[in-house]
């Protein structure tokens, strides 16, 4: 007890004061830059890309649904999700993948915001001939609509 007494004793009357070395300039902060979120819409190619998550989340609330491991409230959600997804995807530009996103967006009324996708809507025909031609602009494009099954397995 003795020795470490002496020790921090000895410590104290050196003046240590725990920099890195006396005297010197204390290193200032880095500072990282944060770029404030920057609300960009996304281009053809991108809407092509965020319709097929659209359809992603149909499919796989479809499957789990049918094989008993979601309720229909559940599905529903999911379903509202879908549609809130399409319903912020840009329309408004000229071209046939904006056009045929026009199409999809007006077939349910229940698109309007917040409201989600019903799914009597998006497995109603006027979804199906509607989703034909954004497919083949984005094909176009040489980005083509891809879904991802996750559900299952």
């Amino acid at each position: 007890m003795a020795v470490v007494s002496g020790l921090l004793a000895a410590l104290a009357l050196s003046g240590c004061s725990g920099d890195a070395e006396a005297g010197s300039e204390p290193t200032p902060p880095v500072e990282s830059p944060v770029e404030s979120p920057v609300e960009s819409q996304p281009d053809a190619s991108g809407i092509c890309a965020a319709f097929g998550d659209v359809l992603s989340i149909l499919e796989n609330a479809d499957i789990a649904l049918s094989e008993g491991r979601m309720d229909a409230q559940e599905h529903r959600g999911w379903y509202q999700l879908a549609g809130r997804v399409l319903e912020r995807l840009p329309s408004g530009a000229e071209g046939g993948v904006y056009d045929a996103l026009a199409a999809l967006q007006e077939i349910d009324p229940a698109t309007a915001p917040g409201k989600g996708l019903g799914s009597a809507a998006a497995r109603a025909p006027q979804w199906y001939d509607a989703q034909e031609p954004l497919g083949a602009a984005c094909d176009e494009l040489g980005t083509p609509v891809a879904i991802s099954m996750f559900t299952g397995g």
